[in-house]
């Protein structure tokens, strides 16, 4: 056992560990999570950068996270939550769970690890962006399972730190091409979000979470200038792999309907222009 002398936060305890040892590989496992017996193995077998687990209820029967949906403006909500528990190979993907997944130590590091300005959430999503931005495997073996007893909900802060960190992503992941073009669609989708944060109570967070954002220029722009030091994968040739049509019972779905279809149009546009135009 290791254990820092304060609360790093989720991301930076994961740092810490991975920091900490030399094994070749380091899973990550929230606490109220426990693997069924050949969950490793599989991830193991996966050997992918990043090889994440099918992650289901505490019962084992109903999934709550998997190969987890990335829209292009960052949104990435748990993917098939509620849904039956699934069979199947493995197969590659962008995100997958950090509640049960396997890290190859050597490339976490080469990635810069979790970024340090995270406290928690996004960070998954995050990392599994930045690792096939850099040229690498990330996995999702479905038949590698995790229980866990976790009660989704909109705990303190939870939609600060969502919020925010989903804005550092988008900023420092993307080529300075990508985020011109897609400008208008990030503006329509944030003034949505902000109409939903005024109906749904946490206006201040979302408010709270342009501010951090602000706050923390020098370092999202210090990490920007690292993702893209390392970029090996152009935003193209990674779009594919984005999902414009969000599922989520955590999601409005009347609201998720409309921003599949004005993104659907608008990257229809997008595509439609010249690269010289």
């Amino acid at each position: 056992m290791i254990a820092p002398t304060v609360n790093l936060g989720y991301p930076n305890a994961v740092n810490f560990a991975v920091e900490n040892t030399d094994a070749d590989f380091v899973l990550c496992m929230n606490p109220d999570a426990s693997a069924e017996p050949e969950c490793l193995a599989e991830l193991l077998a996966a050997d992918a950068a990043i090889a994440g687990a099918q992650i289901v209820s505490a019962d084992g029967l109903v999934r709550q996270a998997g190969a987890n949906p990335l829209h292009p403006t960052g949104i990435s909500p748990a993917g098939s939550f509620g849904l039956p528990r699934e069979e199947g190979s493995p197969r590659e993907t962008i995100v997958v769970s950090g509640a049960c997944c396997l890290l190859r130590r050597a490339t976490f590091l080469a990635l810069g690890g979790f970024m340090r300005e995270f406290f928690l959430y996004y960070d998954d999503a995050d990392l599994g962006w930045r690792a096939r931005i850099a040229g690498e495997r990330v996995v999702y073996c479905p038949a590698a399972v995790a229980r866990h007893g976790y009660e989704f909900g909109r705990r303190e802060r939870k939609m600060f730190y969502l919020e925010r960190n989903r804005l550092i992503s988008v900023l420092t992941n993307y080529e300075a091409r990508t985020l011109a073009l897609l400008a208008p669609l990030f503006i329509l989708t944030e003034l949505g979000v902000l109409a939903a944060s005024a109906l749904q109570g946490w206006f201040g967070e979302k408010v709270e979470a342009y501010a951090s954002v602000i706050r923390l220029a020098p370092a999202v722009a210090a990490q920007r200038r690292r993702v893209q030091a390392m970029r090996q994968v152009a935003d193209a040739e990674l779009a594919p792999l984005f999902e414009s049509h969000l599922e989520s019972p955590f999601l409005p779905r009347r609201a998720t309907a409309v921003l599949g279809a004005v993104t659907d149009g608008y990257l229809r546009l997008v595509r439609s222009v010249p690269s010289g135009a």
